[in-house]
């Protein structure tokens, strides 16, 4: 999947209505925030790397980001192979309300928008998972923050490709797919999960 400068680039978030109308306001719930207090949209908000992971790694993989796929259902996060349950826990985590949405927006060249390989993070957690030790979990969030390549150069390849995205994306650039009961949605999910 080669995209070029010129080329359209959809990305696709997975939320829920509560949190679609905070979307329409400014700040977060209404509450201004210091990046982004005059800002109505989807906004960065989960760190990329949390503070304590990884090693040394720049002020900005400490940031927020807006956690996207370059998909609505990924095949490389429903049937992967090396991380069976990928796809399950991504969802466990969405379907916590009582509905879930399907948002998706065109992606701009001045969008700070990345890909980035989550497979080297996913595999130091089912390491650990395993009851290993935690040895290289420094390595492995340094792997996933050098793995960053502009959305619009990205040419496949990568084993669990998700969308990190830096900037907010305004309201208005927001398209809602769908909205589904959750335990909808669930059900699809266990039903796909081999």
């Amino acid at each position: 999947m080669k995209a070029e400068i010129s080329d359209k680039f959809v990305g696709y978030h997975y939320s829920n209505p509560r949190a679609y109308r905070s979307m329409q306001t400014k700040g977060i719930d209404g509450w201004t925030t210091f990046d982004f207090d005059d800002f109505a949209g989807l906004i960065p908000g989960r760190r990329f790397v949390r503070l304590g992971d990884g090693n040394s790694l720049p002020r900005e993989a400490y940031d927020g980001v807006i956690e996207g796929l370059l998909e609505p259902e990924p095949k490389s996060w429903l049937e992967n192979p090396e991380f069976p349950h990928f796809w399950e826990y991504l969802m466990h985590d969405v379907c916590r309300e009582n509905e879930v949405m399907l948002l998706s927006f065109e992606l701009r060249l001045e969008d700070k928008a990345y890909v980035v390989d989550r497979a080297h993070v996913e595999r130091e957690l089912y390491r650990e998972s395993k009851g290993r030790r935690k040895l290289v979990r420094g390595k492995a969030f340094r792997k996933y923050w050098n793995s960053r390549i502009p959305v619009f150069e990205y040419e496949g390849g990568y084993s669990a490709p998700q969308l990190a995205i830096w900037s907010g994306i305004t309201f208005n650039r927001l398209r809602v797919e769908w909205v589904k009961p959750s335990d909808e949605v669930w059900k699809r999910v266990l039903e796909n999960n081999w």
